[in-house]
């Protein structure tokens, strides 16, 4: 099941909803879920008392798990998932959104009635919903690109469960305020005698989480040559090798390093993974033009039809999507101060020399950050954790949905498993977190040492080339803005810099035009 909606009343408790429903209690629950670390979690089940079938599926363990420890078993499920759950003994619908935010759900409540969704038109379409539009998300779209309030949405009606987090409807008692069940974690520190250790855990922990995302027969993965992807296309061929896997490399070509496409293809070689080398063309904002585009809120992607396009061809022969995002965020180690208030002074300062000595360069020491960051967000990975925690993130997982991409493709995301970040959050960060070395260590002769010692490669002029490529269109003399949009802009100065400005600014100022085809496209 992908999308799902569900209502209840005060009154009459469930009016609708699609579900899945146990006949003798009267329990149901409806959502999107795909669960991680099954076995673990049937175990615990089953020394709580509860049994489960063994063609259970992952939404049928979600209600086991509520049946063994109602509102705390968020704390125990893993994986992607958003889902609704009628306890009619309790009179009380409970919601519950996966610690990351991979999986959306909205809700919104009209008088005596409590509506739903993983999709967002799902709610709107309830016969006491309005369109009205929420402004401070709209000025936060036009100023950042993405919503920065983690709990609302364009429409003033229809609020967003926060990642991470769940709340109730009660016959009685209403809706209640969404509490956190998950924070990142601060785990032991991890002491292991050998460097050999630290490897081989990581690599099972990271099969681990590849493995419970690949339950296909087919899957592809985005391939290129750094070493996030890679990694995991050879974890994918380890663990999986019943698994046809099918790489696709984007040539971004004249943007991106020179190997950049040689270095995918020869991971995909040596690991044996068919690989589709894409060719496009900057085509920013072509999308725009259709009159039957449209999103469910305002999404600043430039090349859009480009990216549907491909998940189109995807589409054709496998039914997962791997993505390598977000090993920069993940590997983001801790500074120096963070490292001497939370782990032992001596170790820190003989890792800290033992790096500088052996790789001719110091460790990231992190002063400055340390210095804006203040108390910190989190006591052993603040860098880390407010680049995972980030509001934009919400602006990359939510699209990849089908309610935008209109294509049936489940995106995973392999190094947004809790159970990595809580292995990579408990080993020592230097060395393991500079410059992703585990990473790099982990995958030694599966991968070409050129990949494994490759630096982070930026691209260059890629932003340059799509203001050219959208101005070679002559767009800008023809735009007219709505009267809509002259609500949130000044429309004679988004116009002029669109003419003139430089790419940062015109970069900014098409996000008017984006919210211009948005609102002209329905949203109201």
């Amino acid at each position: 099941m992908t999308g799902f909606v569900a209502e209840v009343s005060r009154a009459d408790g469930p009016v609708r909803a699609t579900r899945v429903a146990d006949p003798r209690s009267g329990e149901w629950i409806t959502g999107h879920v795909r669960l991680d670390a099954k076995e673990v979690l049937r175990d615990s089940l089953g020394a709580a008392g509860v049994r489960t079938a063994r063609n259970a599926t992952d939404t049928d363990l979600v209600l086991d798990a509520w049946r063994a420890w109602r509102e705390t078993a968020t704390e125990r499920l893993r994986g992607d998932f958003s889902f609704a759950l009628w306890d009619p003994a309790q009179r009380v619908l409970f919601c519950a959104r996966d610690q990351l935010g991979v999986r959306p759900l909205y809700w919104a409540e009209f008088g005596d009635r409590f509506v739903c969704s993983n999709e967002l038109e799902s709610v709107l379409a309830h016969p006491l919903a309005t369109r009205r539009l929420h402004r401070p998300a709209i000025d936060s779209f036009l100023k950042q690109g993405f919503n920065d309030d983690l709990e609302t949405t364009t429409f003033a009606d229809v609020r967003r469960l926060a990642p991470a987090h769940r709340m109730s409807f009660g016959a009685q008692s209403g809706v209640t305020v969404p509490r956190r069940y998950w924070s990142f974690p601060v785990p032991e520190p991890l002491r292991l005698k050998r460097d050999e250790e630290y490897i081989e855990r990581f690599r099972e922990v990271l099969g681990d989480a590849v493995r419970d995302r690949l339950r296909e027969n087919s899957a592809a993965i985005m391939l290129s040559g750094g070493v996030d992807s890679t990694s995991i296309a050879a974890t994918a061929r380890r663990v999986a090798p019943d698994v046809a896997l099918r790489a696709w490399t984007h040539d971004m070509a004249p943007f991106a390093p020179d190997d950049e496409v040689s270095l995918a293809a020869g991971a995909a070689s040596r690991l044996d993974i068919q690989q589709e080398i894409i060719h496009d063309k900057l085509a920013p904002l072509v999308h725009l033009d259709s009159k039957r585009f449209h999103t469910p809120e305002p999404l600043d992607e430039p090349e859009w039809q480009s990216w549907t396009r491909l998940l189109r061809r995807i589409e054709t022969d496998s039914a997962v999507l791997i993505i390598g995002d977000d090993g920069d965020a993940l590997f983001q180690p801790p500074g120096l101060l963070t490292m001497l208030r939370t782990l032992p002074p001596l170790d820190v300062f003989r890792r800290v020399l033992s790096f500088a000595v052996s790789r001719g360069r110091r460790p990231h020491l992190g002063l400055r950050a340390a210095f804006s960051l203040g108390e910190k967000s989190h006591p052993l990975r603040p860098e880390s954790v407010s680049r995972l925690s980030n509001p934009v993130w919400q602006s990359v997982l939510e699209p990849a949905q089908r309610a935008y991409t209109r294509v049936a493709i489940d995106m995973v995301w392999p190094l947004l498993d809790t159970r990595v970040i809580e292995f990579v959050y408990s080993i020592p960060p230097v060395p393991w977190c500079q410059k992703k070395e585990l990473l790099r260590r982990a995958f030694r002769g599966e991968l070409t040492d050129s990949i494994a010692t490759r630096p982070k490669s930026p691209l260059r002029g890629f932003f340059d080339g799509q203001v050219a490529a959208w101005r070679s269109r002559d767009r800008a003399s023809s735009i007219v803005l709505g009267d809509s949009t002259c609500e949130f802009v000044d429309a004679s100065r988004a116009l002029d810099t669109l003419r003139r400005g430089s790419t940062d600014r015109v970069l900014a100022t098409w996000r008017v035009l984006i919210l211009d085809q948005w609102l002209k496209g329905g949203s109201q």
